[in-house]
This record gives structure tokens, C-alpha cells and sequence, in this order.
């Protein structure tokens, strides 16, 4: 397994201990719901635990991504510098955000150092995607080069916003992922509680399939205890 684990909090645990090698994982929610804020947690276990980590973001700049894994308490930079961690902004400030939007997922295949470390994490491959409907060719294509690169052993995480999705290619990647998380968040009395759903979790320990967590200023994700297993 490529451990998560931190001492700070249960994550790994709950999720069976970490990402088994050679995975898809998707980690589907809507904006707010704690996509980005969930990956990061996910990125700064797998360095902690001394594996190598690529990071695409579709949000923010290498600056942007710094200053935010920080006030989490996720002290990166060593790893950036060490080379342990390799984080890409997919829109760098000084290009047009939607400049060539139609071939981004087609540069995203021929990338081939994007996906030379043991994770690769795509947050999120909506705005990647071409404003027009896939064609299946493209989906399949897509998916077929997935598949390759786990394969190798290699493992990929990949969030979305299914209100904003190319249904054909949710459909797909909904199908071959080893690891399924949908993110919610639910009004319980007066508070919004940010709820993780493991609806598919390839792990050899037991899974928490609901959990519940919160984000705090230099303690990052911290998982409500009345978080349970069904």
C-alpha cells in the first residue's frame, strides 16, 4: 500500500491504510464539498510516508498551492525541493485560462513525465475538458491510457464535479476506478458537515464507508469522531 497515514488524524486508517499501487481513484463532489482540500491531505500522507507525488491543479498557481498547503499545516516545500513532489498548474497566471482548452486532455496523455512517480493527482479534470461533449473515441482513448499507466504500478487520482462533467467520460471512469469517493455536504442541525462516502475502496484492512470531517487552520483535515462504519 502507498501508506496516508498521519498521526494528526484518522484518514489512512479509516481508508484501509492508504492507496494500493496500480489504482484510479475518484473523488467526486461538488464545489465546496472538500475535493481539493481531500487531495492535499492524501498528497501530504503519501510524502510523509516517503513516496513521490505529481500534483496537477486546475486552481491554483505554484505559489497559491504553497501558501494554502501551509495554513493546512502540510509543510510541502521540502519535498518540492527535494523533487519529491512535482506540482503543475495547469493554467500558469501569465496564459489565457481557456487558451487551447479543447487540447489539454490530448497534451495531458503525451505528458509522459507527469506520470513518473507513484501518484499522480489530477484536481480536477473538469476544466481539462473541452466544452463540447466527448466523442467515445476520446473517452476511450482516454481511459485505454489510464489503464497503461497503472499497469506500471503507478497510481491516479482524479477529482471531478459531476454537475459539470462530460457525462460519457463520469460514466467511464465511475466503472474502472478501484477507489470511488463522493463528497457531500449535509446540514446537520445548524452546521454543515463535509461527508465522505467510500462507495469502492480496494484495501486489505476494514473501511470506514462514511466518514466525517472538518478543515482547521494548521491542523488541516481533521475527521469527526462520530464518523462510523456500516
Amino acid at each position: 500500500m502507498y501508506s496516508i497515514n498521519l498521526e494528526r488524524d484518522e484518514l489512512g486508517r479509516r481508508l484501509g491504510g492508504g492507496i494500493a499501487p496500480g489504482t484510479i481513484t475518484i473523488i467526486e463532489g461538488e464545489d465546496g464539498s472538500g475535493k481539493s482540500i481531500l487531495s492535499q491531505r492524501i498528497a501530504f500522507g503519501l510524502l510523509e510516508n516517503g513516496h513521490t507525488v505529481t500534483y496537477l491543479s486546475t486552481e491554483l498557481s505554484t505559489k497559491g498551492f504553497l501558501r494554502q498547503m501551509q495554513s493546512l499545516g502540510y509543510n510541502v516545500l521540502p519535498y518540492l525541493v527535494k523533487r519529491r513532489l512535482m506540482f503543475f498548474p495547469v493554467f500558469p497566471p501569465s496564459a489565457k485560462k481557456l487558451k487551447k482548452k479543447k487540447d489539454l486532455l490530448e497534451r495531458l496523455m503525451r505528458a509522459e513525465f507527469l506520470f513518473i512517480n507513484e501518484v499522480t493527482i489530477i484536481d480536477s479534470i473538469n476544466l481539462m475538458l473541452p466544452d463540447e461533449p466527448l466523442r467515445e473515441s476520446q473517452v476511450f482513448q482516454f481511459i485505454n491510457f489510464l489503464k497503461k499507466v497503472i499497469q506500471k504500478g503507478r497510481s491516479i487520482i482524479i477529482t471531478y464535479d459531476p454537475g459539470n462533467m462530460d457525462v460519457k467520460l463520469m460514466e467511464q471512469l465511475r466503472e474502472v476506478a478501484d477507489n470511488y469517493l463522493e463528497l457531500k455536504q449535509e446540514v446537520v442541525g445548524d452546521d454543515i458537515k463535509n461527508v465522505i462516502y467510500v462507495k469502492r475502496w480496494k484495501a486489505e484492512r476494514d473501511v470506514t464507508k462514511v466518514i466525517k470531517f472538518r478543515v482547521e487552520p494548521r491542523f488541516g483535515l481533521i475527521i469527526d469522531i462520530s464518523a462510523f462504519a456500516i
